[in-house]
């Protein structure tokens, strides 16, 4: 397969899999550049999301990013691309599963926790042409029980921006291990507590909604639990189920007494949760602590450094983005974790 002149190059790689999957994202690219979120059937937060996070100014860095995390784990997997059973894990309304589904997989699925995506993620396939092979919608625990059912194994598990929601990454990879300990799973994260910046960012928003929702449902959900609780033991049982969510904070009210020393664990930091059912604002988590969940579940590790968009409107950012990412070229995948916008959790066998 050879390029077009014509094409743009969201791969730098040329060999046949680079080769399909620039074709596909130029298509891809194509498609959206144009498209009118008018003539899908979902509703205005649907739209809005997709329009502002996947196209108009964001289109090319989404495929680019997507096109990415799909080569560099294809070649993990060491199978042609029509022997792959692969899931893009979270998917909402990015353009990973999108192109995905355009290569050729043996099975390319939709997941989402959410089933209110689906909807407008068909819709979007459809006007696009675009053939996903099954929407799995929940969790975890439903992809393999999925995959089980229909007496199939998942080789190839993707996701972008997505890891860092999941409420517990332990029995995440876990799960998968179990499901299918040969599977590559391939994450990428702009929670990266290495960059200084992202971090403090990240720490911004966990107040933000913290103070706007999680807190309060807290205290509504543990009045409901322990309606008796003294004003002071309510302030202090707040703070400390800050970031649990579902039996995890169930059981943190039910043993509260008031005397017993309840210790938050580190690794939640800042972070904050629905305590229903346990979506969380964002896991900021460092190197060593995902090596020791993925490695924990069975798996190997490799954490890497990602890069910066490269095509804003503003020439210069671009050219702003253009220096950090030599900078990140020098410093190598690992230090590059340093300055990156986003990092790579990539669990493998």
């Amino acid at each position: 397969m050879s390029r077009h002149n014509n094409q743009r190059l969201f791969l730098n790689e040329s060999d046949n899999l680079g080769d399909l999957i620039n074709l596909k994202a130029n298509e891809l690219f194509d498609a959206l550049n144009n498209f009118d979120t008018t003539s899908l059937g979902a509703a205005d937060t649907y739209k809005d999301y997709f329009l502002h996070h996947h196209l108009g100014k964001r289109l090319f860095f989404s495929i680019q990013n997507s096109a990415h995390i799909l080569y560099e784990s294809i070649k993990r997997c060491n199978k042609p691309v029509n022997e792959i059973n692969a899931i893009d894990y979270g998917a909402g309304l990015g353009t990973l599963f999108m192109l995905g589904g355009m290569l050729g997989c043996k099975q390319f699925d939709y997941n989402d926790h959410l089933s209110d995506w689906k909807p407008t993620a068909v819709d979007v396939c459809k006007v696009v042409g675009i053939n996903i092979t099954n929407y799995v919608m929940g969790d975890i625990n439903a992809v393999t029980d999925f995959a089980i059912t229909n007496n199939f194994q998942y080789d190839l598990v993707v996701s972008r921006n997505v890891i860092e929601h999941i409420y517990s990454l332990p029995k995440f990879y876990s799960a998968l291990y179990q499901h299918n300990p040969k599977a590559v799973i391939y994450s990428t994260t702009t929670a990266n507590f290495h960059n200084p910046v992202m971090r403090l960012y990240h720490i911004y928003i966990h107040k933000k909604v913290e103070k706007q929702y999680y807190r309060q449902q807290r205290v509504d959900e543990i009045k409901k639990i322990k309606p008796l609780i003294t004003s002071h033991q309510l302030k202090k049982l707040t703070e400390i189920t800050r970031g649990k969510g579902q039996q995890d904070f169930i059981e943190a009210v039910k043993n509260y007494t008031g005397k017993n020393a309840n210790i938050k664990d580190a690794t939640l930091r800042s972070n904050t949760c629905d305590c229903i059912i346990g979506v969380w604002s964002e896991h900021l988590l460092t190197k060593k602590e995902y090596a020791t969940i993925v490695t924990h579940a069975g798996f190997k590790m490799e954490f890497s450094a990602g890069y910066w968009d490269t095509h804003y409107s503003s020439t210069a950012m671009n050219v702003v983005a253009k220096i950090l990412n030599s900078i990140i070229l020098l410093l190598g995948k690992k230090n590059g974790i340093l300055i990156s916008p986003f990092v790579n959790v990539v669990a493998y066998n």
